[in-house]
């Protein structure tokens, strides 16, 4: 799972396999963070540390799943 660090505080970013439905909104908007498995036709997050910058792209991402797979969980 990716981590990006917002606003001071460090999240994973995760994609729930139960509620993912492969439409592929994660990938068109952030096509290096995310990619769909071709058998399972399911999303997944890279497993790399996100530059601070794509803050505003992965929140987006989050909102507009339209399954409300993707979400940023707050690492203690």
């Amino acid at each position: 799972m990716a981590q990006i660090e917002i606003d001071g505080e460090r999240y994973r970013l995760a994609v729930d396999h139960d509620l993912c439905m492969g439409t592929r909104v994660c990938i068109a908007r952030l096509p290096g963070v995310f990619d769909v498995d071709d058998d399972t036709n399911l999303s997944s997050a890279t497993d790399d540390v996100l530059d601070p910058a794509l803050a505003a792209a992965v929140r987006e991402a989050v909102d507009d799943c339209p399954q409300e797979a993707i979400r940023l969980e707050r690492i203690a």
